[in-house]
């Protein structure tokens, strides 16, 4: 100002600023896409345990679990619906639990306020699913009702590793289907497919495995549509109709997939098992794995390199196998 000046930055100060800021910028965004997720992560985990909470107060009250789906063909004849119809009223959802007929198929008309009920609990905040799905379907070769809506979940309960059934076929001849904790099918059942099959209550004490290392729910995230390592491949897929709604028959016979996660492994054992596809595989929104929830109530998280086998063991509730300490 001595000279008549004025006071201010130059052109060169302005952009050096300008490019300061954009390097904090670009280092500050993946800490906090970072720290969101980790929260998200947090959330899914709070959300698992509150429904393995309610398993335990069903027990309790009941001396039984609830079964991974009822109504046939995987249970009984009679209304069908899902193990999380039998744990809304041990869950913070009073109202929704007040409102669902217990008496009637989830996808009867009187059910339809409930079923469509969105239930943050059964929610993963990482899933990009949509809230509904349009279109229902009441089990697996029934035709699509387009008019029927649901809301929809992100977890899916455990009914038993899926196909060939007895992999590895020995030592554990006990239990060729390697049902799981919630499954109303017995380890030594037949005729699933003939309806000649005998189910029953699975009980606490079934599960002889351990219940650390039993899961009884884990995620099937972003069923609303088929997802397959990160891409989503179909929108809106016809199995979407009958897994996504929190209130159907979408328990899970859990698949080990081949390297791509594509099709499933033949052998039973493929070199994929966790975030490969969310056909009927473990599957979640998370960086190098996916939440499961084990029959004492403790969520594990189950690592994207995870052996077969050990998660075949995770599954099983008495084939005779512990997975150990380490998913």
């Amino acid at each position: 100002m001595r000279n008549g000046g004025q006071l201010g930055f130059t052109l060169v100060e302005l952009l050096v600023v300008l490019a300061i800021i954009g390097t904090l910028v670009a280092l500050l965004i993946p800490a906090v896409q970072q720290a969101r997720e980790i929260a998200r992560r947090l959330a899914c985990q709070s959300n698992l345990r509150q429904i393995g909470l309610a398993v335990s107060l069903h027990e309790n009250a009941r001396q039984l679990l609830p079964a991974a789906t009822y109504g046939g063909p995987y249970n009984t004849a009679g209304p069908a619906g899902s193990s999380f119809t039998r744990l809304l009223p041990y869950l913070e959802e009073r109202s929704t639990a007040d409102r669902y007929l217990q008496r009637d198929d989830w996808t009867s008309a009187g059910n339809q306020p409930a079923v469509n009920t969105v239930i943050p609990t059964f929610r993963c905040p990482s899933s990009p699913a949509s809230a509904r799905v349009q279109g229902v379907r009441k089990s697996l070769g029934v035709p699509v009702d387009g008019n029927l809506t649901a809301a929809v979940t992100d977890f899916t309960a455990v009914y038993s590793w899926g196909a060939p059934f007895a992999v590895p076929a020995t030592p554990f001849l006990r239990d060729p289907w390697a049902v799981g904790a919630m499954s109303p099918f017995p380890e030594d059942g037949s005729g699933l497919f003939t309806g000649t099959a005998i189910f029953r209550q699975p009980r606490l004490r079934d599960t002889t495995d351990g219940t650390s290392v039993t899961i009884t729910f884990h995620e099937r995230a972003g069923m609303t549509a088929r997802w397959v390592m990160g891409r989503q491949t179909e929108a809106n897929p016809s199995t979407a109709a009958t897994w996504a709604p929190w209130a159907g028959q979408g328990c899970n016979w859990v698949l080990s997939y081949e390297a791509g996660g594509a099709t499933w492994a033949p052998s039973g054992l493929g070199p994929c098992n966790v975030n490969c596809s969310n056909h009927q595989g473990v599957y979640g929104f998370h960086t190098g794995g996916a939440n499961a929830l084990c029959l004492d109530g403790g969520v594990r998280f189950l690592q994207d390199a995870i052996d077969a086998r050990v998660l075949y063991a995770y599954v099983s509730r008495s084939r005779g196998e512990r997975p150990g300490d380490s998913p």
